[in-house]
């Protein structure tokens, strides 16, 4: 194949290949409005949804209104955006009572972490948690966070 019929191949796959998704602050505010509500509804006072899902990385936005479990992602490194109000981190140690959280493999919940580093962080701040790391979100009492969560699956 002559190199200009290749050239020109290329040009036209290229914009696939760079493709991007774009959140308007609009459909953030929407997303996050409908998050809070359900947040509010659940026992588990969470309200999160998928916004990119791109195979080895994903975008998740979070709202929550209680604290969530003690858990450990495996294969998922994840990296927190935090985008209103506070949140008390909780980072290593050892996740006592752990247990498969049935979505997926080595995705697992616990009943607490022992011996880990609590990192308060407010809105504008990024952390970041490495694969297998013992994680814990911790949210005071009448309170709500909202925060992106940028998931990437490390090989």
């Amino acid at each position: 194949m002559p190199p200009r019929i290749i050239l020109s191949l290329a040009l036209i796959a290229a914009p696939s290949l760079i493709a991007q998704t774009v959140h308007t602050n609009a459909d953030m505010q929407q997303r996050e409005a409908k998050l809070l509500a359900t947040a509010k509804a659940s026992p588990t006072g969470l309200g999160t949804d998928i916004m990119d899902d791109f195979g080895n990385d994903r975008t998740l936005l979070v709202v929550r209104v209680h604290s969530g479990d003690p858990e450990r992602h495996q294969l998922w490194a994840d990296e927190m955006v935090v985008k209103k109000g506070t949140i008390t981190l909780v980072t290593g140690g050892t996740l006592q009572g752990e247990h498969p959280n049935g979505t997926a493999p080595g995705e697992t919940l616990g009943t607490s972490i022992q011996g880990g580093k609590e990192t308060v962080l407010h809105a504008g701040e990024i952390v970041h948690i490495p694969a297998g790391i013992p994680h814990q979100a911790k949210v005071a009492p009448g309170t709500t966070v909202t925060y992106l969560a940028f998931k990437e699956k490390e090989k």
